[in-house]
């Protein structure tokens, strides 16, 4: 069960957020969806590939954590490996809610809110909320910093998606990884940007995409598949043996 409260510097003041408790059971996944606003660091890391709803067509961008299921190759016990997070697995037990607004006019605003039920939280270790003489910690910011990432990504997202579907820039992956003798991992259920079409486009499709925005985030994109090798690397040392991929 889940106790949501709007987060409150006096209610909530002796609160502290074990970030490494139970890493594997909150963080022990091997694909996050991920957002246009954290893209420019997540694909320094991850790979990232572009998920589309077979019914709905909806798209969505996910980070590749792992090869097999419930696989993520950036934790350790002690938390992770990787220079940056996802913000969605970054925000740990916090999340926003959307008051209703007093007038139809009044514009929406968002609050943080927290799960007092959450395993993480609790008030003997752990990272502080608040500062003892007032203020809020580094912690707090850090995943305040990740909540407005989603809040934006999930309003720049859109662009994104409708700027990839008007110059149809999808193209499938083939990504086969072989495990061992008797297992394959594949991803062929992904897209990605299709670099031909997108160097084939006249100049002003191209100064449409970086008017809105879009442009850089495509070159993320694929640039990001270079990281399926990184994956590999990490997992052939964690397991001893040879993994061969085929992208």
């Amino acid at each position: 069960m889940s106790q949501i409260s709007v987060l409150d510097n006096v209610k909530h003041k002796d609160i502290k957020v074990d970030i490494n408790k139970n890493v594997q059971q909150y963080h022990g996944v091997n694909r996050c969806v991920v957002y246009v606003s954290e893209i420019a660091d997540l694909h320094k890391e991850f790979p990232i590939l572009i998920s589309k709803e077979p019914d709905t067509a909806k798209l969505q961008m996910h980070a590749i954590l792992g090869l097999e299921k419930n696989e993520n190759l950036f934790l350790s016990e002690t938390g992770w490996t990787s220079r940056f997070v996802p913000a969605l697995l970054a925000r740990g037990p916090f999340s926003l809610g959307y008051p209703k607004p007093d007038s139809a006019n009044e514009p929406k605003h968002s609050i943080i809110c927290v799960d007092t039920d959450d395993t993480r939280v609790n008030t003997q270790t752990g990272h502080d909320l608040f500062l003892p003489f007032g203020g809020e910690s580094n912690y707090l910011n850090y995943v305040k910093s990740a909540l407005k990432s989603i809040e934006l990504g999930m309003k720049y997202d859109i662009t994104l998606f409708a700027m990839i579907n008007k110059f149809d820039l999808l193209e499938p992956v083939s990504i086969n990884i072989q495990l061992n003798e008797s297992e394959e991992v594949s991803f062929n259920q992904y897209f990605t940007i299709n670099q031909t079409k997108l160097a084939e486009l006249n100049s002003t499709a191209l100064e449409e995409l970086s008017a809105n925005g879009v442009l850089g985030v495509l070159f993320f994109l694929f640039s990001s598949m270079n990281n399926f090798q990184y994956l590999t690397d990490i997992k052939s040392k964690a397991s001893g043996a040879d993994i061969l991929s085929d992208i």
